[in-house]
């Protein structure tokens, strides 16, 4: 099967190219990229798959449809992009099965799920060992998050969401204002028969008559899998609605999406690390863009890079530690100390502890005071942190190992951790948070080419940095 895919988003253009090429049938295209590719805009036609950028960090992206067509999207995108990090959660929207209430907390009625215990809303009464019928109506992507699950059974449409109830509400990317009175009318009978029903965004273009023949094939489908949730086993899936995955790129995969829309369109170097950033600096990307058609590519991104590295060094940096599931950290405001090599962008950066605590991973106190001093570098797969005493002992010394960073015009400094770390303190070397790289490769979220410079690059740091570095 062809599954149809929608395309949005920062990297719209590589995208789509490397989707139709993977033999996906790109619908709803805008002009613009319709004639890049040369390909029908097919508009009106249904997406089985939406791919776009993440609503919290553009510069991810996320992909979300019916499960078989995501994990085919997932497939390609994953096997054609270097240096990706997967995250897919173990759990989709409207994924239903039987289970029991295994009591309150916190003012929150509990169930229990094939992903451990969660809450559960629009419930009428909450007793422990009450035996209940779920779906999922929020799904967890970062760190932090948790599955929710409801009482009221929902099943998926191209169109339309629906369930039990008596609401009709409308997505906020609804364009055709005037479809929303039709909508309103059709769903009125269905609303008095006790059925709500979520309108979705496919609806714009869309023929009355064949989302009417969606709208009652979903009820026939909602009253099938209520009766298949009441014969089926306890914590046994009986209905997968929709799948999420976030796809985190790094900044090497990003020089990779430049070379593909550049196949198809004049695009400058740093295009894509740069489109992440929203709009901020649109107008910018455009004038490079038309300039990269007539000047040599190496000239333009070495001005490219004096560009952000002037940019870095006007006020303090901020540096964004993004975990493999999209969750960021800050790590405070730094100053430039000095620039190690402004060819590729590596500087030094200093931070004064202003709290008391300890450092993780070397486990020594922090004093007020205390130093932080940073080595950076855009081709780098690690960053040294160097911890010393307000009278300049040096503490100990951290090496997080992490996708080559992004040094970006707008004073961050941005990388994606990759788990797995290296320490010296006393003269030793010892790893730290193995368990996350364990974790990270049980998820599959790390791809051969990912782990294998992971290894290659603890040998070389253990042998070089662990024998000859002193403390």
């Amino acid at each position: 099967m062809r599954f149809k895919v929608r395309v949005r988003g920062v990297y719209a253009t590589a995208l789509s190219k490397i989707l139709h090429e993977g033999g996906l049938l790109l619908v709803d295209v805008s002009d613009v990229i319709a004639k890049r590719l040369g390909v029908e805009q097919l508009k009106g036609e249904v997406a089985d798959v939406t791919v776009k950028s993440d609503d919290e960090d553009p510069s991810n992206i996320l992909v979300i449809g019916f499960p078989e067509a995501v994990n085919a999207v997932v497939d390609v995108l994953v096997r054609e992009l270097p240096y990706v990090v997967l995250n897919i959660p173990e759990v989709g929207l409207y994924t239903t099965f039987k289970t029991y209430v295994v009591g309150k907390k916190d003012g929150e009625c509990l169930v229990e799920s094939p992903f451990g215990k969660a809450p559960l809303v629009d419930v009428n009464e909450c007793v422990e060992g009450m035996e209940v019928y779920v779906t999922s109506i929020k799904v967890p992507l970062r760190a932090g998050e948790h599955v929710v699950f409801s009482n009221k059974l929902r099943v998926v449409g191209y169109y339309a969401v629906v369930g039990r109830g008596n609401k009709v509400t409308f997505s906020n990317f609804i364009r055709n204002k005037n479809k929303v009175s039709d909508l309103l009318l059709i769903s009125s009978s269905y609303v008095r028969r006790g059925y709500s029903i979520h309108w979705r965004s496919n609806v714009d273009d869309a023929d009355l008559r064949e989302i009417t023949e969606e709208l009652n094939m979903l009820l026939n489908k909602l009253h099938e899998l209520e009766k298949l949730v009441i014969q089926s086993r306890p914590l046994n899936i009986v209905y997968e609605g929709e799948k999420i995955a976030l796809i985190i790129p790094s900044s090497l995969s990003k020089d990779y999406l430049d070379n593909i829309r550049s196949s198809v369109t004049p695009t400058s170097p740093y295009h894509h690390r740069l489109r992440g950033l929203e709009d901020m600096f649109k107008d910018v990307i455009d004038f490079m863009d038309i300039t990269s058609y007539n000047v040599n590519v190496d000239v333009l991104r070495g001005c490219v890079r004096k560009w952000i590295l002037s940019k870095l060094l006007e006020s303090d940096i901020t540096i964004k530690h993004v975990k493999p599931d999209g969750s960021v950290i800050g790590l405070g405001k730094g100053k430039v100390l000095k620039v190690l090599d402004d060819d590729r962008i590596c500087i030094s950066l200093e931070r004064r502890v202003i709290g008391s605590g300890f450092y993780d991973g070397l486990g020594i106190p922090k004093e007020v005071g205390d130093r932080i001093t940073t080595e950076v570098c855009e081709d780098r797969w690690w960053v040294k942190h160097e911890y010393s005493s307000p009278s300049g002992n040096v503490k100990g010394i951290y090496i997080n190992i992490n996708t080559p960073p992004e040094l970006l015009p707008y004073n961050v400094i941005k990388y994606v951790d990759l788990g797995i770390d290296l320490v010296k303190k006393d003269g030793l070397c010892r790893l730290v948070d193995i368990e996350e790289l364990r974790n990270l490769l049980q998820r599959k979220s790390l791809k051969f080419d990912m782990l294998n410079n992971v290894i290659y690059l603890l040998d070389k740091l253990i042998s070089e940095f662990c024998m000859s570095w002193e403390l």
